[in-house]
This record gives C-alpha cells, structure tokens and sequence, in this order.
C-alpha cells in the first residue's frame, strides 16, 4: 500500500466518523438542545479530515480539495459562534447552518470519494454509474436543506446547550 493510498484511507475514516458524529448533532439541533461533546467530537473530525483532504497528493486542485478548504472554512465559523458569540442571537443559525453544511460536504466526499480513479475504492463502484451518483447528490442535497432549515428553527424548543 503506497503512501497515497494510505493517506486516502485514512480520510476516509475520518470522514465516515464526522458524518456519524455529523448526525448525531444533527439530531440533536433539531431537538433544540445542543450537547457539548457531540460538536466537539464532529467539529474535530472533521478538520481532520479536512486537513488530510488538503495533503491528498494530485496535480490539480480536485473537488475533495475545495471541499476541504469550504469545510475549514466554515468550521472557524461554527467554531467562532459557538465558542466566541455562545450561540447567543443570530449566532445559533449560524451555528445550526454552518454545522449541517459542513455535515453536507462530509456526505458528499462520501458519496464520490469511490469515484476517484486514484481511490482504493474505485473497484467498488461499477462503470457508467456517474449519473445515478449526480442524481444521488441533488437528492442529498435537497436532503440538507430541508434539514439545515428544520436544525436552525430547532432552538425554538431550547434556549441554552448543555455541557
């Protein structure tokens, strides 16, 4: 197994773990409470494997890439309301926003990682499969709006998060 290989592997995982830990927030801002560990725990994993998204090696800057980057970028977000503005305000629907996007591209990596010719798991997936997984995308998509709507009107039920 070649260091690229590896490499890939191991985002893999980490991006498996962050969509897990990813619904169990999920589930829990649309219930209106938030639960300290749990955006701990999915806020880490997933910039771990936003950070190991970025040392992928490739010649061009491929969509895990800018998923990756978006994915950093938007956690510091997460990470500011949440820690700096304690969800007080506006700053909870940012927070429910920001989390169910980043939640959003941990699925979509996971949904065309296998795609990837350099990917262990391109043997996975069969040839001319790549409009049922465009189509599988925009379900999914569809999917996280409806749910990033329903998570930022969550807090409705709860004003405060427990630790």
């Amino acid at each position: 197994m070649t260091i690229a290989n590896l490499l890939d592997l191991v985002y893999v995982l980490c991006d498996l773990l962050a969509v897990g830990f990813g619904a169990k927030l999920l589930f829990w801002l649309l219930s209106g409470e938030l639960l300290h560990n749990s955006a701990v725990f999915f806020l880490r994993s997933v910039l771990a494997a936003s950070i190991i998204g970025l040392f992928l090696p490739s010649h061009h800057i491929p969509k895990t890439h800018a998923v990756s980057m978006l994915s950093v970028y938007v956690s510091g977000v997460a990470i500011l309301a949440w820690k700096r503005f304690h969800l007080v305000g506006a700053w909870y629907p940012i927070f429910a926003l920001s989390t169910t996007v980043i939640l959003y591209f941990s699925v979509l990596v996971a949904i065309a990682q296998p795609l990837l010719a350099s990917s262990p798991f391109a043997v996975l997936v069969p040839p001319h499969s790549k409009s049922i997984v465009a189509l599988t995308q925009y379900f999914v998509m569809a999917l996280f709006a409806g749910l990033a709507i329903m998570a930022v009107k969550g807090r409705a039920k709860n004003q405060r998060y427990r630790r």
